[in-house]
């Protein structure tokens, strides 16, 4: 099995480039980037589910680096415990924490942590050409990789509370920028998909302007 402390180092080496890029921005556009509050919305209650999901994930991870047969207490799941799916977990952690970084990175001064009211750019290239949330798909990739290396009940509550929190933040993210950018966020949904891939629609206009 991948030692424990694996997924912790790699899960503090992305808090640290998180919070650095963050800070950029916030020098670039004068104020913080975050937008997560604590009244009782839709909105700010997702920001709290994050807070808390993740958080709560880094504690486990890190009682089960120091107590033994944490696992077997919080529900392994035995038929997943494997070195091999252990492996490809830790791949996927790193595969989706790359992701996150590099989209942050290219959405520049645009990036934001919640909605902001204020008009910020439309980025439709690099990453964001092949996904619409690129930063979600990342981040759903960290939890998923999690719950494959420590295939827990604890670790599967956390991958549904966040799949369950990314999709209805992403929705309101959505209407936001429709509202936003109008009917050139309007195509951008149309060339990209939500999560992944390359969009049915854009792949028979290009076929179409080849033909």
């Amino acid at each position: 099995m991948p030692p424990a402390i694996l997924p912790i180092l790699l899960l503090v080496a992305l808090g640290i480039a998180f919070m650095m890029l963050t800070r950029r921005v916030a020098r670039r556009i004068g104020r913080s980037p975050d937008h997560f509050g604590t009244t009782d919305s839709a909105h700010d209650f997702v920001g709290r589910v994050y807070r808390i999901g993740g958080a709560g994930l880094f504690v486990f991870l890190l009682m089960r680096s120091i107590v033994p047969n944490v696992d077997a207490a919080a529900g392994l799941i035995s038929i997943l415990s494997r070195p091999a799916v252990a492996w490809s977990g830790f791949m996927v952690m790193v595969m989706g924490s790359a992701v996150i970084v590099v989209a942050q990175v290219q959405m520049g001064a645009s990036w934001r942590i919640g909605l902001d009211q204020d008009r910020t750019g439309l980025v439709t290239t690099g990453l964001f050409a092949w996904s619409r949330n690129p930063t979600f798909l990342g981040m759903m990739a960290v939890v998923l990789g999690a719950f494959l290396m420590v295939p827990t009940t604890v670790t599967s509550a956390v991958l549904a509370a966040c799949w369950v929190a990314f999709s209805v933040q992403i929705r309101m993210e959505e209407e936001h920028l429709l509202r936003m950018h109008g009917s050139d966020y309007d195509a951008y949904r149309a060339a990209a998909p939500r999560w992944i891939g390359r969009s049915v629609k854009a792949s028979c206009v290009a076929a179409d302007a080849d033909a």
